[in-house]
């Protein structure tokens, strides 16, 4: 049995490499088809070997032939999911860390390619989008229903209640 996206499968036929050779074509292969971070790919190859040694050696020459940048990965990952809809900055560094990338490597490019002013923007246009749908005035229950889906699209609790008082002018006592 082997572990598969919606749980476990019957065993599939793995091939299995043999020399770093192999597992460099393979490798390579792969990474064409959809772009992995380092984590992932030593995963997969640890499957199909059973050498760690191995592993290790055709992870060094990926990333020294630029097959495997966990960099570029990032980038490629956060402008992707930007030019889809609106994401927050906590949404794409939960989404990125549960791809095991290193935290410190996912804040610093998160900082450097997510502005806060471009955060709060999303976050505007989402607020106005919903908003306009809305027949009749806000009352309680639509507001509340605004704010656990702004929750669930990752934005803080903090920005949105300011959005709230700012833009709907509405202030309520949060603290309850």
């Amino acid at each position: 049995m082997v572990k598969g996206k919606q749980g476990y499968i019957k065993s599939k036929n793995i091939t299995l490499l043999d020399t770093i050779e192999t597992g460099f074509e393979w490798a390579v292969k792969t990474l064409s088809h959809r772009p992995l971070t380092t984590k992932a790919i030593e995963r997969k190859l640890l499957i199909r070997t059973n050498n760690a040694s191995k592993v290790t050696s055709i992870i060094n020459r990926l990333a020294g032939c630029g097959y495997l940048d966990d960099r570029k990965f990032i980038e490629s990952f956060i402008s992707t999911r930007i030019r889809r809809g609106p994401y927050s900055r906590y949404k794409l560094k939960r989404e990125l860390i549960a791809r095991e990338l290193p935290e410190k490597l996912v804040n610093e490019m998160i900082e450097k390619l997510v502005r806060p002013e471009q955060e709060l923007a999303q976050l505007s246009t989402i607020i106005e989008r919903k908003t306009k749908a809305w027949s009749g005035p806000a009352d309680e229950k639509k507001l509340g229903k605004l704010y656990n889906y702004l929750l669930r699209l990752g934005f803080s609790e903090e920005a949105i209640r300011n959005h709230f008082q700012d833009s709907l002018n509405y202030c309520r006592d949060w603290e309850n």
